[in-house]
């Protein structure tokens, strides 16, 4: 076996050990030395330097050669002291974490680093960009065990960090030769982000951030109110009609407004729009209807009945009505009720609540330095929950509202029931608003006895329903299925008990009766906070607009108020972005804004391939959609939102389209779909996918036990 050796750099020796620089000779042992002896051998001259006494062999002690280590470096000019400083702060300066485990073979790990960032200097751009953060990770995960416990290779860690330093510098220059390192590294956070990425990387995904936030906030008004300078101008006064489901707050409000000159109702849905124009129309008030989806007008008109999204805070009236105001704590539409309560001039503007946001309202009011009263509801009805279990096989009556928590279980429990000789209406969310006014009005008129519907029967649509009966109590929320909130419950149970129709609402449920009887008897708890929108001086800010909005989702929350979410936005943006054709108007930020504000099922193929068809051609697209080719109850559906669509894309880029097309092909989608909804719900029901036998509304396999124990047989 030949002689083997350690070589010690001597220049390392000198720094580290204060000895001089010597190849420890290692003699060949013809009887037998293996690797194991040659270890125990270069153990053995460890511990021996390591226990020799200060002033004794190496001239120096541990505590000296640490003690040298933390002076000052003189670093080269591509890494100034500035800059330096930053480094030592992320890399030698690491707080000690208990349950932290130290590496092994310390010496061997600095090695590696040394090599590898020198091997990284040569390498190509891509290269080099490819494990920069796993770099930087290693170096901060070696550099833990040095500072913590292995402090004799402090020297040539401090210097394997000075590599790192250079090779970022370089790196950053040869990236985006306009960015300044210094500048970087002044953002308090650079030190914490380097021991994850290169200098480069958090220029690119952290530095432009902080950039862009530091212009928003300077663009951006400290407080909300003062975005409305019109309406702060004015001497408005606040009526908030504060009370639960079922207390005619809502009815009161509108009372008022039909005395207006010219008022205007702000509702959540569609529905209730369409419900206030009917109402008014039929005590001789004319009246218009304008949502985002559709528009009625009516000459002479007094009034407009619209969705909360429709105002134009340009406008002045005499009455306002804000409907449903608790929804201002909204994470996606929230922003529309906070706009509407800061910004619309109104003289007298009514405003109806749940008592929980009653608190939050007054602070907006007072802090706009308008006037209030509050005018406290109650229950026209008694509520009373029944803890026993709801069996739907034997305890269905007339009058029952059952709720769940998707279409596909409203349709099938729809069809079970009908199997059954008991007809029921349906209400869902994708129901076109004259289908929903049918569906309501066959079980107002009893020609329905019960009606199945999702949550959507929580929010204003007024029913003459005997009980509410939860046939479950979780449901998706956009992320995951999550358990119902109390102020859910509430909202949904208190449809319970018309006024006029039953003296007593009545609440069960099919399961979790405990739950549901435990979220109706907790205290209110307060809304806290209003949400805001992304305001449009932001839009002057030369960045990608998606860029802009991430950024301006970062910053800071106001007092009393959060931001929404524009997820969505930012998702249909990078539809935009990445399109498979330029689209034409991309440069104009406030229509693309705009654009990407407007609201349709991105989880519908079909509605989002004409979105990007409308934003690819718009000169070439003006036509109204055709007619389907798929007449199930899905393509119907589908069909009834594109053409949604068209009104709205329409709208935002001024075309002149043919109105009565439009409104005639509505009509006759909305026709069809309330034929299938009324004839046979049987082809909703569940059935086995083997066998075709009919499986309970909640069964949670697509095909039944006796063909499942076939297949396991098999």
């Amino acid at each position: 076996m030949q002689d083997k050796q350690k070589t010690i750099d001597e220049k390392n020796s000198r720094e580290e050990e204060g000895a001089k620089a010597s190849f420890q000779k290692i003699p060949a042992n013809t009887g037998g030395t293996n690797t194991e002896q040659v270890k125990r051998r270069r153990r053995r001259r460890r511990k021996k330097k390591a226990s020799t006494p200060a002033g004794q062999g190496t001239g120096r002690s541990i505590q000296e050669n640490v003690k040298e280590s933390e002076q000052p470096v003189k670093v080269r000019d591509e890494v100034s002291q500035q800059l330096w400083a930053v480094y030592e702060k992320a890399f030698l300066q690491l707080v000690k974490e208990p349950e932290r485990r130290l590496i092994r073979g310390t010496e061997k790990q600095l090695g590696q680093l040394e090599r590898r960032i020198a091997r990284k200097k040569k390498q190509e751009t891509h290269q080099v960009l490819a494990d920069m953060k796993e770099l930087h990770k290693k170096t901060e995960q070696v550099g833990y065990t040095v500072v913590q416990r292995d402090t004799a290779w402090l020297k040539r860690y401090r210097r394997v960090v000075r590599m790192l330093a250079r090779l970022d510098v370089s790196f950053l220059k040869k990236m985006a030769p306009g960015a300044v390192a210094e500048d970087i590294a002044a953002m308090e956070k650079t030190a914490v982000l380097l021991r994850k990425k290169s200098l480069y990387e958090i220029y690119k995904e952290d530095y432009m951030q902080y950039l862009v936030g530091q212009r928003i906030e300077e663009l951006m008004e400290a407080e909300p109110e003062k975005q409305y300078p019109e309406a702060r101008g004015m001497k408005r006064h606040f009526i908030l009609h504060i009370g639960p489901t079922n207390s005619g707050k809502t009815y009161q409000a509108l009372q008022r407004l039909r005395q207006a000159y010219r008022g205007i109702y702000l509702g959540p849905l569609r529905l209730l729009a369409l419900e206030v124009y009917d109402r008014m129309m039929a005590s001789g008030i004319p009246c218009n209807m304008i949502t985002g989806e559709e528009t009625i007008l009516t000459p002479g008109s007094f009034v407009q009945a619209s969705t909360v999204e429709i105002l134009n805070i340009r406008e002045v009236y005499d009455i306002a009505v804000i409907d449903e105001a608790q929804m201002m704590a909204d994470e996606n539409r929230g922003s529309y009720w906070t706009r509407a309560i800061l910004g619309i001039r109104a003289q007298e503007i009514h405003v109806c609540s749940s008592g929980t946001a009653q608190e939050l309202l007054v602070k907006m009011i007072e802090r706009c330095g308008d006037t209030y009263e509050i005018v406290n509801h109650e229950r026209n009805t008694r509520l009373e929950f029944i803890p026993q279990r709801y069996d739907i096989e034997k305890d269905v009556e007339k009058g029952d509202a059952l709720i769940a928590f998707s279409k596909k279980n409203v349709l099938a429990i729809a069809a079970e029931l009908e199997n059954r000789g008991i007809k029921a209406s349906v209400i869902y969310g994708n129901l076109p608003p004259q289908t929903r006014q049918e569906q309501v009005r066959l079980f107002t008129e009893g020609y329905n006895q019960v009606v199945v519907a999702t949550d959507a029967i929580g929010m204003g649509i007024n029913l003459p329903i005997r009980r509410v009966i939860f046939m479950n109590t979780t449901k998706f929320d956009g992320v995951g299925m999550r358990r119902l909130l109390a102020e859910e419950i509430r909202q949904i149970a208190g449809r319970a008990g018309r006024y006029g129709y039953y003296d007593i609402g009545y609440v069960q449920s099919a399961m979790d009766m405990e739950y549901v009887g435990k979220k109706l008897a907790e205290p209110f708890y307060p809304i806290k906070r209003a949400r805001v929108g992304f305001p449009e001086v932001l839009l002057d800010i030369d960045l990608e607009l998606d860029e802009v909005i991430a950024a301006w989702e970062k910053t800071r929350n106001l007092p009393m108020y959060d931001k929404i979410s524009m997820a969505e936005s930012i998702q249909k943006y990078k539809y935009l972005k990445n399109h498979k054709k330029k689209i034409p108007f991309m440069d104009d930020r406030k229509l693309v804004l705009t654009l990407i504000t407007c609201p349709f099922d991105v989880k519908d193929r079909d509605v989002l391939q004409l979105w990007l068809r409308y934003c690819e051609r718009p000169e070439k697209q003006r036509e109204c959609p055709m007619l389907p080719k798929d007449f199930s109850l899905e393509g119907l559906e589908s069909y009834y939102k594109q053409l949604d669509l068209y009104t709205q894309f329409s709208a935002r880029m001024d075309w002149v389209i043919d109105k009565e097309e439009v409104a005639a092909n509505r009509e006759w989608a909305q026709h069809e779909i309330g034929e299938l909804l009324k004839e046979d719900k049987g082809q909703f029901e569940k059935r086995c996918r083997i066998c075709g036998r009919p499986l309970m509304w909640d069964y949670a396999y697509p095909i039944c036990e006796r063909c499942y124990g076939r297949i396991g047989r098999k």
